[in-house]
């Protein structure tokens, strides 16, 4: 064979596009008290497998789409099947914007990070939730969904400020 090193690379090659798992597509809409939530962060985490995860932002009609990272690097619209806990966060800092600190000296850095704070102590975030705490962490959230192996599926969350 006049060229084996390239034949094997295409043959392995041909045989990884059909090793990838298949993604069904996932969509639906965060409410909060019957309220449409825009900018919450939707996660669906494996319930078998913590690394298998997917998220999505919604919509200013509360509505969302996941998406997976793939390969380090590609967003792919799906998820594998399974089961999975799900997470829904909305909150933000009440704190100034920060400065990009990457291109500071150590010295500007750390003035920097010293003027945030009365004390001069660590700089501490305080933050404003816009959905109960609850629904943050999967595991607690009490929130799940199940995906099939195929097609498209709408996981609607109508969640209670109580």
């Amino acid at each position: 064979m006049k060229y084996p090193f390239f034949t094997f690379v295409c043959v392995v090659s041909m045989l990884c596009l059909g090793c990838g798992e298949k993604l069904t597509r996932v969509t639906g809409k965060v409410t909060l008290d019957g309220k449409e939530v825009e900018g919450a962060t939707v996660t669906f985490t494996s319930a078998e497998n913590a690394s298998v995860f997917a998220s999505a932002m919604t919509n200013a009609e509360g509505v969302y789409s996941l998406q997976t990272l793939h390969g380090g690097a590609k967003m792919l619209q799906g998820i594998p099947k399974g089961s999975y806990i799900v997470a829904i966060v909305k909150k933000e800092t009440d704190g100034p914007p920060r400065q990009d600190t990457s291109t500071m000296t150590i010295e500007e850095r750390t003035n920097y990070e010293m003027s945030l704070t009365s004390t001069g102590g660590p700089m501490r975030m305080n933050f404003i939730y816009h959905i109960p705490r609850k629904y943050e962490v999967a595991s607690y959230s009490g929130l799940t969904a199940e995906v099939p192996a195929s097609g498209t599926v709408v996981h609607n969350f109508e969640l209670d400020s109580r």
